[in-house]
């Protein structure tokens, strides 16, 4: 498992640490043909995924099992909305939407996810 990071401003990348597995920035990933990978990525522009995760998700898309979605929860309904665009466009879970570096409980539900994701497909 690898979580790929697509971090402006640190957050992104801070959330992605914190899950304990190898990480890559989206920017420098290498691909490996035996891993499966988790993508953090963020909304920007009120809701939009950034170009870097468009690029990242248009040769590796069948590779990605979850995504979780930073963003603002001052743009309302814009809240981490790249998360589902994401989700229609290429078919992948959302798992998680949260703001800044996400907190405690947040990191847990991601990391359950992975966990269960990873048991089933033993």
């Amino acid at each position: 498992m690898i979580i790929v990071y697509d971090s402006l401003t640190g957050q992104s990348k801070r959330f992605a640490e914190s899950l304990g597995y190898e990480l890559q920035d989206i920017n420098t990933f290498k691909p490996n043909e035996d891993d499966f990978l988790f993508l953090i990525t963020r909304s920007f522009n009120f809701g939009e995924v950034s170009q870097s995760a468009k690029t990242f998700l248009s040769k590796h898309a069948k590779k990605v099992i979850g995504v979780a979605v930073s963003g603002n929860r001052n743009w309302g309904t814009n809240f981490g909305a790249a998360g589902d665009k994401i989700e229609t466009e290429f078919g992948i879970p959302l798992v998680l939407k949260f703001e800044g570096s996400g907190m405690p409980h947040e990191r847990k539900i991601v990391k359950d996810w992975i966990l269960n994701h990873a048991h089933k497909n033993a």
